[in-house]
């Protein structure tokens, strides 16, 4: 009889460890849980530059759609494609895809690194996930845009101009910028789901 007294005392012991330190475990259980839901911080630095650049990216084109398209309406086509020459076709061949490309590298980046954070947020991988789309997408719009946009740098008629222009705010502003407009509106969502999941 003595092997199963001692199998109670092991148990004793063991259930009298566990109401001593009941405190310190349940907070280690915590930390634990805690760092399992835990978005890193690379995600997070990732997600801000994208939405920094992002942000940047669609101020731009609300601006250019709003201001700028009304006004080199009146203005006229021929004083139009002279500033896109020395605009677009100037330091804007640097600037603007610098900007579209970095975007889209850095919202995918930042959702490759949500991936594999295994995290299973819906409220957050939706948005995290839809903005990198809209930015390829919005990459591939670009490639219809961006040879009309070209084109430019060889004198061309008033007609063709005008075509230019529509092709070009069609392609490059309306539909480009509305993926750009609504993949940073997707990374505020993201950036909003994130804090109220903490």
């Amino acid at each position: 009889m003595a092997p199963p007294a001692r199998g109670v005392c092991g148990t004793v012991r063991a259930s009298m460890f566990l109401l001593r330190h009941r405190r310190t475990l349940n907070a280690l259980s915590v930390v634990a849980n805690s760092v399992s839901t835990m978005v890193s911080a690379r995600t997070r630095v990732l997600l801000a530059a994208a939405s920094l650049t992002g942000g940047i990216l669609a101020g731009g084109t609300v601006d250019r759609v709003i201001v700028g398209g009304p006004a080199w309406q009146q203005i006229g086509i021929g004083t139009w494609a002279q500033f896109s020459r020395h605009a677009d076709l100037g330091a804007g061949l640097v600037a603007y895809p610098v900007e579209g490309i970095g975007a889209t590298l850095l919202s995918i980046a930042a959702a490759i690194s949500y991936y594999f954070d295994r995290i299973r947020r819906r409220g957050v991988a939706i948005p995290m996930y839809l903005a990198a789309l809209l930015y390829i997408v919005g990459l591939v719009v670009t490639a219809k845009a961006a040879p009309i946009m070209l084109g430019l740098s060889a004198p061309q008629s008033t007609d063709a101009l005008s075509q230019a222009f529509d092709d070009f705010y069609f392609w490059g502003l309306y539909l480009r910028g509305a993926t750009d407009l609504l993949a940073f509106l997707a990374q505020i969502w993201a950036f909003a789901s994130l804090s109220g999941a903490e």
